[in-house]
C-alpha cells in the first residue's frame, strides 16, 4: 500500500522538534517512565513521570499543563504532585500506565514497582472525577482493585501478599512494565501484570488478570487461572499450569501446539496488538536475556469463550515457535530491554521494533505477513548504541510511522520511515530533526502539549537529570486519518437482550496507546433509518463497540475512529439481517379517516429493552392517542359502547397500562414503552392495541370518532 502524501508534509518536513524543556519544573529524579494524558478533563495533555528504577525508592510526579482549565500558557507545566497525587510517598516505579479502568470517562494510574531494595507491590491511583464523584485530575492511591489475591483461584501464594503499609493489599513483585487491553472483549479494559523475578532471574510469572471478571465489580480486577494452581515464591515450577496459557511451563519452549509455554521470560516490557488480523488482542512479551514470546489470543478459535480447562483450551496460547524467532532464532543480549508494534509499511497489519535484539547491541525490525508471523527481519544504521526503549511518531507528517529511541547509552535519535515517499521498508537515520538532548534516556512518550496539532515529544531522564520536552515547531495540525481496515462480520440471527459485539482494527501515524485521546463511533441503519453508538478504545490496535441486539431487520454498520486532531477514518460497511421475534399481530379494529391502522413495534420485546416503542399507521396528523396494554386478549368487543373494536379486554385484564401515542405530520404514530431489566418477565405474553382519536374528516359524523388498530401479542424475549 502506497500512501500519498499530504500537501501540508512540504512544510513539515523541514522541521525539527526543538527544546522547549524550559517549560518544565527541574524535576531532578531517576525517572523510568513518562506518559502524556488528558487527566483533568480541560482539553489539554498532562504529564505522569514514574521515578526510582534502579534509584530506588523516590517520588513518581504529576505535573499539570498550565492552559485551558488553569488559565495559564498552555504547553507549560506545573508539579502538582503534593495535591493531587495522594498520599504523598516514594516507590521504586519504573513505568506508568494510563487507562480508564472503570469506564467513568477520566483516566487512573497504574504504576510499575519493584522490590530489589523494600518489599512493593504495583500501586492503583485512581482518579477521583467520574463514578468516584470528586474532582477530576486529582488520583487517590486505591490498593483493594485487586480482587481476591491469594484466594482459592489465585497463582499467588499467601506468603507474596503485603498486609501493611503502602502496598498494602497488593503482592510483592519485580514489574518493569505492563499493559491494559480488553482481552475478552466485553468492554473493559484488562491488565497484563508481567515480572522479571528478583535479581533480574526471569523466574517470576506474568501473570493476568480480568477487569470485573465474576463477582468482582468493574474497575477491579481477577486473576485468570483456570487450572488454580498456585505458583512458587518466587520460582514457577516446570511442568506447572498456573497461570493464563494452554499447557504447562517449559523455559525456552518452541512448541506451539499449546501443549507447552514459557510464561516466565524476563519481560522488561509488553504489548497488546491484533497480530493475526483476527480482531482480538495478542501479547508480545518482551525479554532482557531470554526469548522473546508471543502469545496469541484464542478468544474466536474458542469459539467466543475463555477456553475450556477440562479440554486444555484457554484464553491464550503461545506461539514463540512460528511468530518471533526472528533472525537469531533463541539468541539473545543482555540487553533487550524494548519493543514496540506498529504497523511500519502502510499494509495494515501489526510489524514490529525490537531494542538490541539478537547477541549484542543491534536493533530489529520485522515485518507482519499477515497472519501474525514476523518476516523480512532488516537491522536500521546506528543501532549498535544501547538503547533502552522506543516509541512511535510520524515526525514529518506523511502518514507512516518513524521511530523515537531513548538512548540509554548514547544520543537519542530518530528513524525516518521512507515508506511513503519511495515504497522503502528501510529507516533513515536522521540528523537535525531531533534537537540534541543531554543525560541519559529511559522512556520517551509522545502528545500535542501545545493543542496546535503536531506531535511532541517527552523524554524520562535518568540519573538525577531535569526531564526533557521538545516541540514540534511545524505548528500545523497533523493531517493524517486513522485507517480502519477490518470490522466484525456479524452473524444473521434473532433479537437478543444482549448486544452484538462489534471490534474493528485502527491504525493511525502514531503509537497505539495515542488512540486514548481518540473517539470512534459505530453507525448503523436499521431499515434504512440512521443510529449510533458509542465505541471505545479496546487498547493496542483495536476498537469494541455494541450494536443493540433488539435491533430487527436489515443492518447496515461501519465504525468511525477519530484522532485527537479529529480526523477521522471509517471501516468498511458490513450488513446484518436481524429476524423479528416475540411480536404478532392479530385482529382488526376501526378503520379511521385515512384508513385501517397496523400496529408494530421499533425493535423487538427483549427484556430490557431502552429503545422498545410501539408503530401505528395512518393515524390522525400530529395528534396524541393511547396505546393500551393488557394481560388478557380480546376477540373484538366494545365494552364502553364507543363503536370502536377492542382487541385488548380492558374488563377482564388484570394488568392494564395506558401510555401516550404521538403521531408526525404524516401520521405515523410512536409511543415509547422501554422495557426495564426484569427477567421475571421473560416468556409472558401482553396485548396491545393504538386507540386514535378523530376530530375532523370525511368520515367524522360526530362531535368525536375513535378508531383502533389490530392487535399485536408482544412476548418478552430473553
Amino acid at each position: 500500500m502506497t500512501a500519498v502524501p499530504h500537501p501540508l508534509v512540504s512544510a513539515a518536513r523541514a522541521q525539527q522538534f526543538v527544546d522547549a524543556s524550559a517549560n518544565l519544573p527541574p524535576l531532578g529524579a531517576s525517572t523510568e517512565g513518562v506518559k502524556f494524558g488528558d487527566f483533568d478533563l480541560d482539553g489539554d495533555l498532562d504529564l505522569a513521570f514514574a521515578n526510582g528504577g534502579d534509584s530506588n525508592n523516590q517520588q513518581s510526579r504529576l505535573l499539570v499543563n498550565n492552559g485551558l482549565a488553569q488559565g495559564g500558557t498552555i504547553g507549560t507545566f506545573a508539579d502538582v504532585t503534593a495535591s493531587k497525587l495522594l498520599p504523598n510517598f516514594i516507590q521504586s516505579s519504573r513505568d506508568v500506565q494510563i487507562v480508564d479502568i472503570d469506564d467513568d470517562g477520566d483516566l487512573d494510574f497504574y504504576f510499575s514497582n519493584h522490590s530489589q531494595q523494600t518489599t512493593q507491590s504495583n500501586t492503583w491511583f485512581i482518579n477521583q472525577g467520574g463514578a468516584q464523584g470528586g474532582s477530576a485530575g486529582t488520583f487517590q492511591r486505591d490498593m483493594a482493585r485487586w480482587f481476591q489475591l491469594g484466594t482459592a483461584g489465585s497463582s499467588i501464594p499467601a506468603t507474596q501478599l503485603i498486609a501493611s503499609g503502602n502496598f498494602a493489599g497488593g503482592f510483592q513483585d519485580w514489574s518493569c512494565q505492563c499493559d491494559f487491553a480488553d482481552v475478552d472483549l466485553d468492554g473493559d479494559s484488562d491488565l497484563l501484570h508481567s515480572s522479571y523475578g528478583p535479581a533480574f532471574t526471569a523466574n517470576v510469572m506474568t501473570r493476568l488478570f480480568l477487569n470485573g471478571s465474576g463477582t468482582a465489580p468493574l474497575g477491579f480486577f481477577k486473576e485468570y487461572n483456570p487450572s488454580s494452581a498456585v505458583s512458587g515464591n518466587p520460582g514457577l515450577a516446570a511442568g506447572s499450569e498456573a497461570g493464563w496459557v494452554e499447557g504447562s511451563q517449559a523455559n525456552n519452549t518452541v512448541d506451539t501446539t499449546g501443549t507447552q509455554h514459557d510464561v516466565t521470560n524476563m519481560s522488561l516490557d509488553v504489548d497488546f496488538a491484533d497480530m493475526d488480523g483476527d480482531l482480538d488482542n495478542d501479547i508480545h512479551g518482551n525479554s532482557r536475556n531470554t526469548q522473546n514470546r508471543m502469545y496469541q489470543n484464542r478468544w474466536f478459535e474458542n469459539g467466543g469463550t475463555y477456553g475450556d480447562e477440562s479440554s486444555g483450551t484457554r484464553l491464550f496460547r503461545d506461539v514463540t515457535g512460528s511468530w518471533t524467532l526472528g533472525p537469531g532464532g533463541l539468541a539473545q543480549s543482555g540487553s533487550n530491554y524494548d519493543s514496540d508494534l506498529a504497523d511500519l509499511d502502510n499494509d495494515d497489519d501489526v510489524d514490529a521494533y525490537f531494542i538490541n535484539y539478537t547477541g549484542g547491541t543491534a536493533d530489529n525490525y520485522g515485518f507482519n505477513s499477515g497472519n501474525g508471523v514476523l518476516v523480512n527481519w532488516q537491522t536500521p544504521p546506528s543501532s549498535t548504541n544501547d538503547d533502552n526503549e522506543i516509541d512511535v511518531v510520524d515526525h514529518d507528517m506523511d502518514g507512516d510511522c518513524d521511530i523515537v529511541i531513548s538512548a540509554f547509552g548514547g544520543t537519542d535519535r530518530l528513524y525516518k520511515n521512507q515508506f511513503v515517499e519511495s515504497g522503502s521498508t528501510n529507516l533513515l537515520n536522521t540528523s537535525g530533526v531531533l534537537a540534541q538532548d543531554v543525560g541519559t534516556s529511559l522512556a520517551a512518550d509522545v502528545g500535542d502539549m501545545d493543542n496546535d496539532g503536531d506531535p511532541d515529544l517527552v523524554f524520562a531522564k535518568d540519573g538525577g537529570g531535569n526531564e526533557q520536552i521538545f516541540s514540534h515547531n511545524a505548528n500545523v495540525p497533523d493531517p493524517i486519518a486513522p485507517r480502519v481496515p477490518r470490522i466484525t462480520q456479524l452473524a444473521n440471527a434473532g433479537p437478543s437482550s444482549a448486544p452484538r459485539v462489534v471490534v474493528a482494527q485502527a491504525f493511525d501515524n502514531i503509537n497505539f496507546e495515542y488512540f486514548h485521546n481518540g473517539s470512534g463511533t459505530l453507525s448503523f441503519t436499521v431499515d434504512g433509518a440512521p443510529k449510533t453508538a458509542p465505541a471505545r478504545y479496546a487498547g493496542g490496535n483495536l476498537w469494541r463497540a455494541e450494536l443493540p441486539g433488539y435491533w430487527t431487520g436489515s443492518i447496515a454498520y461501519s465504525m468511525t475512529v477519530r484522532d485527537r486532531t479529529s480526523n477521522a477514518g471509517s471501516s468498511p460497511v458490513k450488513g446484518v439481517t436481524i429476524a423479528p421475534a416475540g411480536l404478532a399481530p392479530y385482529g382488526a379494529g376501526t378503520p379511521g379517516c385515512s384508513g385501517a391502522h397496523a400496529i408494530g413495534a421499533s425493535s423487538a420485546p427483549t427484556v430490557p429493552n431502552p429503545e422498545f416503542a410501539l408503530t401505528c399507521t395512518n393515524a390522525p396528523p400530529s395528534a396524541l392517542g393511547l396505546a393500551i396494554l393488557g394481560d388478557v386478549q380480546s376477540l373484538g368487543s366494545d365494552p364502553l359502547g364507543l363503536g370502536a373494536t377492542f382487541l385488548v379486554d380492558i374488563v377482564s385484564s388484570t394488568l392494564l397500562a395506558g401510555f401516550n401515542f404521538t403521531s408526525d405530520p404524516a401520521g405515523n404514530g410512536t409511543a415509547p414503552i422501554p422495557i426495564p431489566v426484569a427477567p421475571a418477565i421473560v416468556g409472558a405474553t401482553v396485548f396491545g392495541q393504538a386507540v386514535w382519536a378523530w376530530t375532523a374528516g370525511p368520515c367524522v359524523p360526530s362531535p368525536l370518532t375513535l378508531s383502533t388498530s389490530n392487535g399485536l401479542a408482544i412476548t418478552f424475549l430473553p
